[in-house]
């Protein structure tokens, strides 16, 4: 059949497809000589079977550079009311979540009758099933349903008596074309899935579609299945991660605040260190902030994060001490002091099952070493001592020397600071103090309370 004069060239809606594709990604082509922004420059044979080809091989490549299918089909049904003068193109998309196919975007003077998202078509929709179970290939070698040709199958006695049901399902089909005003449907496959259903009403001038047409509506369709296919596989990774990462969020949040709980419920054993943890966190965030930037950083995955809670549970172990000796008024024992020195290996013994927590774990381990190896439970020297760990042995011992305990008098925040400078180099890393003095000089520690960078 010949083309009517008014069917659309193949050119033209090859460059349309070309004009939007470098629009919608930004990508521009320059002459390398003049720096100046030029056009592609295809040769176009004025034979329609070579527009046609080249057509879509045009389309096909601007497919797959949108990233979200609402896009794409936008363009498709611009493209198509824009070039082919039908009475309206449809889109009918699948959408998992309503187990239905909404009508997405439609174009033309009858598709403007048509709201957006007012049509939905169940999966065991006459039309839909049509195509899902393969009986459009009943009435049409291409599977493309055709309005007219479904008036001829109702009337082909041969096909009825071949095919019993056949009947009550044509006038089922009928009826949903008649609704949604179709001329042709052509189904959207991945795979044997079906996406969508491109919606066409009848041509402007009168003209049926010719063969080459409805062709082309078949590769256009398998086109844009395919890139939908790929837009809403990258749409749900998307959506994954998204999901994942509030999931994360909040179960994080979660376990903050039940660490902070749980330091809460261990300070409460002893009046004498009430907020003790609290304070010594916030000491340890405050060093934390001055040394940002240093080598020893890097060997952990989350710095901070392990810092703070490793801060809020240096003294988890303390939960497995006796009361009469950690509430004691006079000075501890010999023997009494041995039994506090096992907080730290108890407090490592309770965190280390929890996967989450065995980094947490080494630094409570370690939190009462001394930086000349004079420190317990295991002696370590030096660099040797984790970084958290002697940040934390800083800010533990700040406090608990500024704050009243039941042994002892309390030291003025002047004698704190200076005893942290005498003991530098001996029970503590003098980089640790060194950063623990510079930021009591910015205002960042506040001795007894908290620390406004926390």
């Amino acid at each position: 059949m010949t083309p009517h004069k008014k069917a659309p060239s193949w050119a033209k809606l090859h460059d349309w497809f070309v004009e939007k594709s470098m629009h919608h990604s930004g990508v521009s082509e320059r002459d390398d000589n003049q720096g100046l922004l030029k056009q592609p420059s295809f040769n176009m044979p004025q034979a329609p079977k070579t527009d046609y080809q080249i057509f879509l091989e045009t389309a096909s490549r601007t497919m797959i550079r949108f990233k979200k299918p609402e896009h794409l089909i936008k363009m498709i049904v611009r493209t198509i009311d824009e070039q082919l003068k039908v009475t309206h193109t449809a889109v009918l998309l699948y959408k998992e979540d309503k187990r239905s196919y909404i009508l997405i975007d439609s174009k033309g003077s009858e598709g403007l009758k048509i709201p957006i998202g007012f049509i939905r078509l169940a999966v065991d929709n006459p039309l839909i099933s049509a195509f899902s179970e393969k009986h459009s290939y009943l009435i049409s070698e291409t599977g493309i349903l055709r309005y007219e040709d479904i008036i001829n199958a109702l009337r082909n006695r041969n096909i009825l008596e071949r095919h019993p049901d056949l009947y009550d399902r044509l006038l089922l089909i009928k009826k949903q074309m008649d609704l949604i005003k179709a001329n042709l449907c052509v189904p959207c496959y991945f795979k044997r899935d079906l996406l969508g259903i491109l919606v066409l009403g009848d041509k402007i001038s009168g003209e049926n579609f010719n063969r080459e047409e409805m062709g082309l509506f078949v590769t256009l369709a398998n086109d844009a299945a395919m890139a939908i296919a790929n837009t809403q596989l990258i749409e749900s990774l998307q959506q994954r991660v998204e999901e994942i990462k509030e999931l994360y969020t909040r179960e994080h949040r979660i376990f903050i605040h039940t660490a902070i709980a749980l330091a809460a419920a261990i300070d409460a054993r002893d009046q004498y260190t009430h907020g003790h943890t609290e304070r010594v966190t916030s000491y340890c965030m405050a060093i934390a902030k001055e040394l940002e930037g240093i080598p020893d950083m890097a060997n952990y995955k989350n710095f901070k994060e392990t810092l703070q809670i490793s801060a809020l549970l240096h003294d988890v172990g303390k939960i497995g001490i006796p009361d009469h000796i950690l509430n004691k008024y006079s000075k501890l024992s010999p023997e009494e002091y041995e039994e506090i020195k096992k907080h730290s290996i108890i407090g490592a013994t309770i965190l280390h099952p929890i996967k989450e927590l065995s980094d947490v774990a080494r630094e409570v381990r370690h939190h009462q070493e001394c930086y000349d190896g004079s420190g317990y439970p295991d002696g370590l020297k030096g660099n040797d001592i984790p970084l958290v760990a002697r940040i934390i042995a800083v800010a533990d011992a700040f406090d608990a020397m500024t704050t009243t305990r039941p042994y002892k008098k309390k030291k003025t925040v002047e004698e704190g600071l200076q005893e942290l400078k005498r003991c530098s180099g001996t029970q503590f890393d003098p980089v640790i103090v060194s950063a623990f003095l510079l930021a009591y000089e910015k205002g960042n520690i506040i001795a007894n309370g908290k620390s406004p960078t926390l």
